[in-house]
């Protein structure tokens, strides 16, 4: 199955593979479920847990599940509107992968001893607690063509995304999510912009029943409570909490139990180019945002280490312009790109590129930047727009 099905797969109006019944298979028998929370009576916009942005949790869907105006960014490079231009859209300045030469990114640490470094400060991590698992994300998806003919540019669309996941499985879990506006994809794309008078909106065609208006103004925070208790790895099972809490903590069992969902559930045997990436591809999103404890964590920097063709990008800056070493498994088509925080365990962002053939730039992209991951009592609120 190639990237541009797994796309598909992952519109807005399809829950796609992550919501089959294959993507929701219990685990072997190796855990037991966790209890679904209670509700309250509290006033709050109604959405269940299934509405919840998947981009922290599916990487088959590349980040396109999730709310209309993400998803048409993301849908859209694959099926342009009437009229526009099919070249590629140029490399955006300051987003993942974009080496930093003055700051040390021209000679890179090796990809091994990055992920190595990153195994021993999680490992020496203590567990934490709290009342919420407390996560936000700045989500990028596009690049979307607009304008006309010639004067068409490349524009991103971003979004926070935000939850507490109650640790208490009888307490309420919540998400919250705020449109940041959409921006040009790079200073060539953000100078064809002023010059065709900085317009504020578009309209996109897609190939559902209705149109979608694209904005260079933030909205309105939302917060909502969410009827189902938090799930994740969802591509591995759509772990509850507690089993979460009882992953594989050794390395070599850690990767033979992802290792054999991947060759049950897609069909690619450990060790294969497709396993491998896949491989790189899960353990990214685990260390990403999920809840797993401090040895988990280090088991999986330490399959990444061993991953064969895992390269260094040395010093790279995320979409929200903090720097990081970047690591990044690379097929024909497909880039996979992890940035580590060199002074903790924490990943910074992930970002995930699809290249066809013939084309020097990546066609389809998708990133996350995690501003918060950690336990946390504080109270949920709508989401605030990051700061630039």
């Amino acid at each position: 199955m190639d990237i541009d099905d797994l796309v598909r797969r992952g519109r807005p109006d399809s829950a796609g593979w992550a919501q089959s019944d294959v993507g929701r298979r219990v685990l072997d028998g190796v855990v037991a479920a966790d209890p679904t929370g209670n509700s309250t009576g509290r006033r709050v916009i109604g959405r269940s847990r299934a509405s919840r942005p998947v981009l922290r949790w599916s990487f088959l869907g590349t980040g396109v599940v999730g709310a209309a105006a993400a998803g048409v960014l993301a849908v859209s490079v694959i099926s342009a509107p009437p009229g526009a231009r099919t070249d590629s859209p140029p490399l955006a300045s300051g987003q993942p992968g974009a080496v930093d030469s003055a700051i040390g990114g021209v000679t890179p640490v090796a990809a091994r001893d990055i992920l190595l470094a990153a195994a021993t400060r999680a490992e020496q991590a203590p567990a934490e607690t709290g009342t919420y698992w407390h996560v936000k994300t700045l989500d990028v998806v596009g690049p979307q063509r607009v304008g006309t003919g010639g004067d068409g540019y490349w524009v991103l669309g971003r979004t926070v995304n935000e939850s507490w996941d109650a640790s208490n499985p009888a307490a309420d879990s919540w998400t919250g999510r705020r449109e940041v506006g959409v921006r040009p994809s790079s200073a060539a794309d953000e100078q064809a912009w002023r010059a065709a008078g900085s317009p504020t909106e578009w309209t996109i065609d897609t190939d559902g029943p209705s149109k979608v208006v694209l904005s260079t103004r933030p909205g309105e925070g939302t917060l909502s409570r969410d009827t189902d208790a938090p799930r994740y790895l969802e591509d591995l099972g759509r772990l509850s909490l507690g089993q979460v809490r009882q992953l594989p903590d050794e390395e070599g069992a850690l990767r033979a139990w992802v290792s054999s969902r991947i060759q049950t559930d897609m069909g690619f045997a450990p060790g294969s180019r497709d396993g491998n990436r896949l491989l790189f591809g899960f353990l990214g999103r685990m260390l990403l945002d999920t809840p797993a404890p401090p040895k988990v964590r280090a088991a999986a920097f330490r399959i990444l280490a061993d991953i064969p063709g895992v390269r260094s990008l040395g010093t790279v800056k995320d979409e929200s312009g903090r720097s990081g070493q970047g690591v990044e498994f690379r097929d024909d088509s497909t880039t996979v790109r992890l940035i580590v925080d060199p002074s903790t365990h924490r990943l910074l962002g992930e970002k995930t590129t699809s290249t066809p053939k013939g084309l020097k730039a990546p066609a389809k992209q998708s990133s996350t930047v995690v501003l918060t991951a950690e336990w946390s009592d504080a109270a949920p609120q709508a989401p605030t727009l990051p700061q630039e």
